[in-house]
């Protein structure tokens, strides 16, 4: 038996081939009788050569008679007909016509005539069925269906998230064997909610799940429901879980659901909201004796519909953190796996060097590297291979043939250095992975410290680190007596933190009690937030310039060293530092 949607596309494919045959006919007819164009008529009028003109009644078609005198038109019957783009502009054309002296008979007659009522009914009709048949193709996903795929990931695929897998690994013991949990009585969650920052692996453990249940695994994007005809997006739901249920026991992904799930009766059109009361109304509409899971991803959890997430929907939420110093060494493990190393390579080394860095981020700078040592000619991936991918991602590509001056190479070293040496005095086990005044990106140069993996910051870590953004604007200052633009993003980076420190982390020392009673309530705390998170920029500003100050002499030599070598590497930095008596 056809589903409807296979019964609405045959017709539509009826109705479209009946209409070309019509068109076809109306064509040939058309084409036996004679026809003017619509400029032809105006100057055969203007001209003395029409002495007839019908007006088929309800309809935009004339027929006109020429004159015996006009040799060059002739018809066998003497008649011609014409389509007027303005049936009111024409006749009126014709009246002056006749009013000036032209002999033109003009009468309207009722429409007997085949070709004209075939050409009026296609008129009206054509829209309809255009209309009708791009709506089929909306409802259809554009004749498309949701297919299900068999994923070939497993677990083993998916490094530095050992705790989440865990979390998700009764879902594939379900999915494999529902009788040992239903035999007591226990459910499992109808659907898991993956939650963490882009590129962190939600995807990939989605997919892996599947893999390691061996079933059918549907992916779809959140978007992909939402179209500008109302009722578009359910349907598409409605398709997608009668789907799924039928080669059950299967997973629907659903990845940015809250591109599709956010809040409702808020600023979104009515659609989406239809679109949302459809996928909850699936989600409650099946059992987990169906044997269907739900998984889905979202970047923002806060922005989703409480509906969705409440007990018997999406009944547990797993966090994909960004991976630590240990998991970004598994995880470049994994990815590693295909590629050809030389001795110098550490992943240990990388796994530090690549602090914040998503699990998509680290696989990018193992195929970047992998680029860059072919293009070199070599076999390989090297060290070097891999500095430069890390530096690539962080500043951009290198800008062999910038036209920098030397005054300015001067300025970017001594700003360089200000900030290593800053970096060096507040916050000595942080370490500098390597220094450069070579141009990358939007950059002149570069520090890349080793910042912590901890799981909080401390209020004199971030002091410090804004003290440390401060060392290149200051150095500049001091040291050149003047200052440029290029301390700009840091100024913008150091107003951001000590902005956070007082907004988000409260570490602030007034908690304002003394006017929460005051009706300006809002605008003082406001104004309050914005003068604290003032002095701490200047109280770091202040105490980084006795740093500077203190230590122009190291400054300026380090800066002679990056005009000299342009890059330095880590093991540079420490060796400067100590002969320097920086530590």
């Amino acid at each position: 038996m056809l589903k409807n949607s296979k019964k609405i596309r045959i017709i539509s494919i009826v109705v479209a081939i009946v209409l070309a045959i019509v068109v076809a006919v109306v064509s040939n007819i058309n084409d036996s009788n004679s026809s003017l164009t619509y400029g032809e008529v105006i100057t055969f009028l203007q001209e003395g050569e029409v002495k007839k003109i019908e007006s088929i009644q309800d309809s935009h078609t004339f027929y006109i008679y020429l004159t015996e005198d006009n040799n060059e038109k002739k018809s066998s019957d003497d008649k011609y007909s014409v389509v007027v783009p303005n049936i009111d502009e024409f006749t009126t054309f014709v009246a002056d016509e006749i009013k000036g002296g032209n002999k033109v008979e003009f009468k309207v007659v009722e429409s007997n005539d085949v070709v004209t009522a075939i050409i009026s009914l296609i008129g009206s009709l054509i829209p309809i069925i255009f209309l009708f048949y791009y709506m089929n193709k909306m409802m259809n996903g554009n004749g498309s269906k949701f297919k299900p795929i068999m994923s070939n990931v497993k677990f083993s695929h998916v490094a530095g998230i050992d705790e989440e897998k865990k979390q998700v690994e009764e879902i594939v013991e379900f999915l494999k064997n529902p009788e040992k949990y239903r035999r007591i009585g226990a459910k499992i969650p109808k659907g898991v909610l993956l939650s963490g920052e882009p590129g962190t692996g939600k995807t990939l453990l989605a997919k892996a799940i599947a893999g390691e249940a061996g079933v059918p695994f549907f992916q779809v994007n959140g978007s992909s429901f939402e179209e500008k005809f109302v009722g578009v997006g359910a349907s598409r739901v409605r398709k997608l879980f009668n789907e799924a249920k039928r080669v059950a026991p299967s997973i629907i992904f659903i990845d940015e659901l809250d591109s599709v799930a956010q809040h409702r009766y808020g600023a979104k059109a009515n659609y989406s909201e239809q679109t949302l009361n459809q996928l909850l109304s699936e989600m409650d509409g099946f059992e987990t004796s169906d044997n269907v899971i739900v998984i889905a991803a979202t970047n923002h959890v806060e922005v989703l519909d409480s509906a969705i997430r409440r007990p018997g929907r999406f009944d547990r939420t797993v966090f994909i953190p960004s991976p630590d110093v240990i998991a970004r060494e598994e995880i470049l493990k994994v990815h590693c796996l295909d590629k050809n190393f030389d001795t110098s390579v550490s992943l240990k080394e990388i796994a530090k060097k690549t602090v914040g860095f998503s699990g998509a981020d680290l696989e990018n700078i193992l195929n970047e590297a992998a680029i860059y040592a072919v293009n070199n000619g070599r076999n390989a991936i090297s060290q070097e291979d891999i500095n430069e991918a890390i530096a690539r991602t962080i500043a951009g590509l290198r800008k062999k043939n910038s036209a920098i001056t030397e005054k300015d190479r001067k300025l970017t070293a001594v700003h360089e250095a200000g900030h290593a040496v800053v970096s060096a005095k507040v916050r000595p086990n942080v370490k500098n992975f390597e220094i450069s005044i070579i141009p990358r990106g939007n950059a002149g140069g570069y520090n890349f410290f080793d910042e912590s993996d901890s799981m909080y910051s401390q209020k004199k870590t971030l002091q410090d680190k804004i003290k440390v953004l401060y060392g290149g604007r200051i150095a500049e200052e001091i040291i050149l007596k003047d200052i440029s633009t290029g301390a700009a993003n840091d100024c913008e980076k150091a107003s951001e933190i000590a902005h956070n420190m007082i907004v988000k982390f409260a570490m602030s020392k007034n908690l304002l009690t003394k006017i929460r009673g005051e009706e300006d309530y809002n605008k003082r705390l406001e104004e309050n937030f914005i003068s604290e998170a003032e002095g701490i920029c200047r109280d770091c500003y202040d105490k980084t310039k006795l740093i500077v100050t203190a230590h122009q002499a190291i400054i300026l030599k380090l800066a002679d060293l990056l005009l000299e070598k342009e890059y330095l590497t880590q093991e540079e930095i420490e060796e400067f530092f100590k002969v320097n008596g920086i530590f």
